[in-house]
């Protein structure tokens, strides 16, 4: 059984990295902070059975990967319901990077949606969480050169989606990692 301290440093140590996983999965916003509790609840009973053949944030990126597919399965079963506008707001000035920012990921999503599944993860883990490639390839079961072929086309078909919307390569990489 792990203590309060323990439990306390594995979320602060890998919570926005659970976050982030699961938006590379598909995972709606409004279901990421209950969907993020979830993988730490399932963290937590199997930890004792983690036995170091990986690294913990490939033992936490299965951990997500399998919530996340849970998550769109019952979600297709019982789909969202949408409003049909969204309520203006105003924003002071000093919040125009932060709303760019989240212009330019809201576009990013929406190209990694559109991959498939293998290079979408691929893509996520590689680019945005910079795993080292050999654990990338670890973690979706492929081998080194197929983990590479996945991030090529991934990169290829990111870079059109979003250059056709408007935006350079500059303005993307400074949002995702933001």
């Amino acid at each position: 059984m792990m203590g309060s301290d323990e439990v306390s440093a594995l979320v602060l140590e890998h919570g926005r990295f659970v976050w982030r996983v699961l938006r590379h999965q598909g995972v709606v916003e409004s279901q990421l902070e209950d969907l993020s509790q979830e993988v730490f609840l399932v963290m937590f009973r199997r930890f004792s059975s983690f036995e170091n053949r990986s690294s913990i944030r490939t033992w936490i990126y299965g951990i997500c990967r399998h919530v996340a597919a849970d998550s769109r399965r019952r979600r297709r079963r019982k789909p969202e319901v949408l409003m049909d506008s969204v309520p203006e707001t105003a924003s002071p000035e000093h919040q125009t990077q932060h709303m760019l920012n989240q212009r330019t990921r809201a576009h990013l999503h929406t190209a990694l949606d559109q991959l498939p599944e293998g290079a979408r993860i691929v893509f996520a883990l590689y680019e945005i969480e910079n795993m080292p490639m050999a654990e990338v390839a670890q973690s979706v079961g492929c081998s080194l050169s197929t983990a590479y072929t996945r991030l090529y086309a991934a990169r290829k078909r990111v870079l059109g989606a979003l250059q056709a919307a408007g935006f350079d390569e500059g303005e993307w990489t400074l949002a995702v990692t933001g």
